[in-house]
């Protein structure tokens, strides 16, 4: 979620050097949109984020506070970049962190399996997916009831001055 001219970019701009580099291929999917095989239900919370961590800049920590949690389960790309960052600073906040083996990757098999091996050694549990599937079929109904929602987009409230 970013302005159309990219200056909210900040860092990225400096380091990332394929920022202004014109897409050549056009593909019927946004690489920032979830697709719809994982789409998030009615009810369910999307958090955007602009930088590494999912939890930099964001309403993850209120979230997670507000459901009483105390750990979190991380999947995403890269392993290196953005998997990496979410799970060092779950690690911080003092979450209790599993790491899903073969729901992230990274550009390379060495990092992936760097990263997965460091991440194992000092911030999380590495588990295969198995292991969190067989956990999450393990708790009970109605452990995280959150409200029914609506499929349709939150509407903007107008300033009392505007």
């Amino acid at each position: 979620m970013r302005r159309e001219d990219n200056w909210d970019n900040g860092s990225w701009s400096w380091k990332n050097n394929r920022n202004g580099e014109v897409v050549r291929t056009k593909t019927n999917v946004d690489g920032n949109e979830i697709i719809d095989e994982i789409a998030p239900a009615a009810q369910d919370i999307v958090i955007y984020k602009q930088k590494p961590s999912g939890f930099f800049g964001t309403n993850m920590t209120s979230y997670l506070t507000l459901l009483g949690a105390d750990s979190v389960i991380v999947t995403g790309t890269t392993t290196s970049g953005c998997v990496r960052a979410t799970v060092i600073d779950a690690f911080s906040y003092n979450y209790r962190v599993a790491l899903a083996e073969e729901g992230c990757f990274d550009r390379s098999q060495a990092s992936h399996a760097i990263n997965l091996c460091d991440m194992n050694a000092k911030y999380a549990d590495v588990v295969k997916c198995s292991e969190v599937l067989a956990f999450f079929d393990s708790l009970p109904d109605g452990l995280f009831e959150l409200p029914k929602g609506s499929p349709q987009p939150p509407r903007m409230l107008k300033s009392a001055t505007g």
